[in-house]
């Protein structure tokens, strides 16, 4: 459940972490998933098919954003300002920016967007799941973008354990030097909680993590 606290602000759950009362109802559990897979789409990949026009930056008028939703999609008639901001707000991949009334995504895109105003990164190692036999192609040639526009790494290793068994059982850890990539000018930038994108990685920044 999405719900506001009067005092502490938008979270999920059944009543505030902070004070354990029960806040203002804005979505169930249900409607938050279905609410994400349609931003996500607009903020990404097909802002198009809903009219919207992104800046160069990804960004969306969050006003325009919720018409075009009530527009298209009958079961969310009632989606206001409100209930957007309190979605990418409690976003617990922190996949979302906010800020004078635009909402943007800051990852995964398979659209082009200039994502260059994000941090840069500030972390000595970052880490990316192959299979195994990924591992010397990757050592020899680097790492590109593959199904999106950036080349996206994890910032710990149980974060791209996690993300590399959506492909495999057992993945096969590689380590970044971020320190020395970005030494050498390779720009790096931390997109959410703990993801990071660059446009790609070279061979002589990339090791593998032995067990």
């Amino acid at each position: 459940m999405l719900a506001e606290c009067r005092e502490h602000g938008h979270y999920r759950g059944k009543v505030c972490p902070v004070c354990k009362k029960e806040g203002k109802f804005l979505m169930d559990d249900r409607e938050v998933k279905k609410l994400s897979g349609i931003l996500i789409g607009i903020l990404r990949h097909f802002p198009q098919q809903f009219g919207i026009k992104l800046d160069s930056h990804g960004w969306a008028d969050i006003d325009e954003v919720c018409n075009a939703i009530k527009n298209k999609i009958d079961r969310f008639y009632w989606i206001r300002k409100k209930h957007v901001v309190a979605l990418a707000l409690t976003d617990e991949k922190e996949r979302y920016q906010l800020r004078e009334g635009k909402i943007r995504a800051t990852y995964a895109h398979t659209i082009e967007v200039d994502l260059s105003d994000l941090p840069k990164a500030d972390i000595d190692y970052l880490y990316y799941p192959v299979t195994e036999e990924e591992v010397d192609i990757v050592l020899e040639q680097g790492l590109l973008p593959t199904d999106r526009n950036k080349v996206h790494l994890s910032g710990t290793k149980e974060k791209a354990i996690e993300a590399g068994r959506i492909r495999v059982e057992n993945p096969v850890l590689l380590q970044i030097d971020v320190r020395m990539a970005m030494e050498d000018g390779v720009d790096i930038r931390k997109a959410g909680k703990d993801v990071y994108i660059a446009d790609k990685i070279d061979a002589k920044y990339i090791s593998r993590v032995e067990d």
